[in-house]
């Protein structure tokens, strides 16, 4: 390749890099006499034998007319476009030769990034940002990689205008690899991007938001596999920036976290505006002169000596595996570009290394737990609990104490923890549904529950950790017990956690109010085989089937292996189902032959349904562990997807649906002959759930009461931390009649829960029964 003349002009040299899509070569312009760069994108197999293909040529003419609009774009802050053409079948794109490294090379050259800098690097990227998207151009792959830093210290974009004729190659069923993730590198990726969505400059931002991360804590938001990453990127909130360094204040976690709002609509309105509020942060962090020892040092401007370094993360995901530095291998922080002030190195003690992210856990999530304690070189002393070694979990000892346990306090309370995003009139009405169940304990038992709720929100400003500190006499969480908990706190490890969104598994300590995935599975299986003679299911949801996470812990079974244990030969979809188009879904379907099909998440149903709609085959929709906890807008979003789905289409769900209120009335008479008000707050999805979870937990704080461990909040023997461990052992072996049934719990698991069976009819949900009604 090395001499290959591009289009009888450009003279190719060196090798600078190479990617998935194509090689970057320092070249030589022979008309213009000046070094410049080349980006020569290739696909596999070589293009030329290609190019007469319609498709082909569709995609060419695309790459030009990218090109000719980014050589417009004119800012210091993207690497200029000088030329653009084809050659053998392979377009290529002439730019600036620059004198710099990206920001990929900084961060495994140094690990992190000073503050400063990070913050100017990422006011740069927003002015060419502006230049771009006031342009109509979107780039939609911002990543380390694709951001240089000039000599000077001054960040250009690279790569602008073939984010979408590179995402269009990677679409083609002849170029796609088998396995291929999703286009652009999922550790960057917007929610909307995995949901087919376009997406506007905002996609940009969120990327941006992702890259400022990694720079401040020197790894990414997300790490793992690439399907637990996009789990991560549509439903959970990342570790805030200053758990993980201690310099960073709340001012930063706000920036970033509305950067990286699932919502666009939640995120600055666009570069400008981000650019704005980068720069009021940037302008309070205080940069410290490079003098001599009279200099103070000020917290956020300077680099911590001994602080934990993460070493390489791979830009993309399947590629450089982290870099684990030795333990005494500590290194500077600063970056190994020029920085646009001194740095200075104060001999401080090291902030806290930073806990596993994100408690939702998707796949292998304590596996990546352990590979974070050790990248973070936190000491190999420290045990990593999992449930099978958890005193409480095996055994249903007391738990660990932890938060304030020593001093009296006022009064006990119990959090009803809910999403940040949700608002205090849905935080009331959950208030209301736990003080009813509460009242209704009381009235059956002839005890008080002396206990004051309040609501918990994970509002971006107070920590899980902190919660005790403003609640110190708090003795239980229930709710959506996940969006204020977190591996920092494992609140659910010290007091009696009553989740009502999902089903508890091997790994999770909190108290699943909902059927576990395995016991959902196999109730699903059960019904399969007797109704429709099923003896062979593609589970079409990698979410839906954890077997790495099941060889780390044999307890933790998902929807597949309860679908093995009802006899269904439960199998794979040939890759991940998000990058799996219609004519894959056809071949896959043809080459496995099963008697019916789970479809996958919302955002990638369409070319299944297509596909399985030609084929005949009998659809099911997975619907349930968070949905009892859903935002309207999530309703809204399901009830789009599910549209596509034909008629005689199955699902099979873990909630009480309260769109259909009359349908449970004989099965769980309860929920319909409750007060009129109780029925007007059972409106609410889960609303039923939470009320059945605040009797779970009023018998257990009525057993506590009963033994003596309750004393008088505010006597001399009051400790809330052992009041904790007490409620949290008793609740595990409470026996409770609820509106939707009785409740026992092993290992934090709810024991035959029952699992709900909907068929699609003139284009809406009609239910059948429960699996336990209809089976027998």
């Amino acid at each position: 390749m090395r001499g290959r003349l591009l289009s009888g002009r450009y003279e190719l040299g060196e090798l600078l890099g190479a990617g998935g899509m194509g090689e970057v070569w320092r070249a030589r312009d022979r008309e213009l006499g000046r070094e410049v760069a080349v980006k020569l994108l290739l696909g596999p197999g070589g293009d030329g034998d290609r190019e007469e293909r319609p498709e082909r040529r569709e995609q060419l003419a695309r790459f030009r007319r990218e090109a000719r609009a980014v050589a417009s774009l004119d800012s210091p802050h993207i690497v200029a476009v000088h030329d653009h053409g084809t050659d053998g079948g392979s377009p290529y794109l002439v730019m600036a030769l620059v004198d710099g490294r990206t920001l990929h090379e900084v961060l495994a050259e140094s690990g992190r990034a000073a503050v400063a800098d990070a913050l100017g690097w990422a006011v740069d990227v927003c002015r060419g940002l502006e230049v771009a998207h006031a342009a109509g151009i979107v780039h939609r792959d911002i990543k380390p990689a694709n951001i240089m830093v000039t000599g000077e210290g001054v960040a250009k974009v690279v790569d602008f205008g073939i984010a979408k004729y590179t995402e269009a190659r990677s679409s083609d069923p002849q170029l796609t690899q088998t396995g291929q993730a999703p286009f652009g590198s999922v550790l960057y990726m917007a929610p909307e991007r995995f949901q087919q969505r376009d997406g506007d400059g905002r996609t940009d931002l969120y990327a941006l938001g992702c890259v400022l991360y990694e720079l401040l804590v020197g790894r990414p938001p997300f790490v793992g596999h690439a399907a637990g990453i996009m789990y991560n990127h549509l439903n959970d909130e990342p570790l805030r920036p200053s758990r993980a360094r201690a310099e960073l204040g709340p001012d930063m976690d706000r920036l970033i976290l509305s950067l990286m709002a699932k919502d666009p609509d939640d995120r600055p309105s666009d570069a400008r505006a981000a650019r704005e509020e980068l720069e009021r942060v940037r302008g309070r962090v205080r940069v410290p002169s490079p003098g001599g020892a009279g200099d103070e040092p000020e917290a956020a401007g300077l680099e911590v000596e001994g602080a934990a370094e993460v070493a390489d993360v791979a830009d993309e995901v399947g590629g450089a595996a982290v870099a684990l530095p030795e333990p005494e291998d500590v290194r500077p922080a600063a970056p190994v570009v020029p920085a646009r002030r001194p740095h200075v190195v104060a001999k401080v003690p090291a902030p806290p290394p930073p806990p596993a992210p994100a408690r939702r856990r998707p796949r292998n999530a304590l596996i990546a737990a352990a590979v974070a304690l050790v990248v973070l070189a936190i000491p190999t002393g420290i045990a990593i609990s999992s449930s099978s070694s958890s005193p409480s979990a095996s055994s249903g000892g007391p738990a660990p104490v932890g938060g304030p346990s020593s001093a009296a306090v006022d009064e006990y309370v119990v959090g009803v923890a809910y999403d940040w995003s949700l608002d205090e009139q849905y935080a009331r009405e959950r208030v209301a549904i736990v003080e009813a169940a509460f009242k209704d304990a009381e009235r059956t038992s002839g005890e008080k529950v002396p206990v004051r709720v309040v609501p918990v929100k994970d509002d971006r400003e107070t920590p899980a950790t902190e919660m005790l500190k403003n609640y110190p006499g708090m003795i239980a969480l229930i709710g959506d017990t996940s969006s204020v908990d977190g591996v920092e706190a494992e609140l659910d490890r010290i007091m009696a956690a009553i989740d009502t969104c999902k089903g508890s598994s091997g790994t999770d300590f909190a108290f699943g109010m909902m059927p576990s995935e395995f016991d959902m599975g196999a109730q699903e299986g059960r019904y399969l085989t007797g109704a429709y003679d099923v003896k062979k299911v593609i589970v079409g949801s990698e979410y839906h089937w954890d077997t790495d996470s099941v060889e780390y812990d044999p307890n933790d079974r998902a929807l597949g292996h309860g679908l093995r244990e009802a006899g269904i030969d439960a199998v794979e979809s040939a890759t991940y189902p998000d990058g799996m188009d219609e004519e894959d879904v056809a071949r896959d379907v043809a080459d496995q032959r099963p008697d019916t099909v789970t479809l996958p998440s919302y955002g990638v149903r369409e070319g299944w349904v297509d596909a399985l709609k030609k084929s005949g085959q009998l659809m099911v929709v997975q619907e349930g562990y968070r949905a009892s906890c859903a935002t309207e807008r999530d309703h809204e979003y399901a009830d789009s997807a599910d549209k596509l789905v034909p008629d005689g289409t199955l699902r099979f769900r873990s909630f009480h649906d309260e769109r259909q209120p009359k349908a449970d009335c004989e099965l769980f008479p309860k929920v319909c002959t409750s007060p009129a008000a109780l029925r007007k707050m059972f409106e609410a999805r889960g609303g039923v759930e939470l009320y059945d979870a605040g009797l779970v937990l009023a018998a257990g704080i009525g057993q506590v009461s009963k033994a003596g461990a309750l004393p008088e909040p505010d006597g001399p023997d009051a400790d809330p931390g052992l009041v904790r461990a007490s409620l949290r052992e008793a609740v595990d072996g409470v026996d409770v009649e609820g509106l939707l049934g009785r409740y026992r719990f092993k290992e934090h698991q709810a024991l035959g829960r029952p699992v709900w069976i909907d068929v699609r009819e003139k284009g809406e949900w009609k239910q059948l029964g429960t699996v336990g009604s209809l089976t027998g």
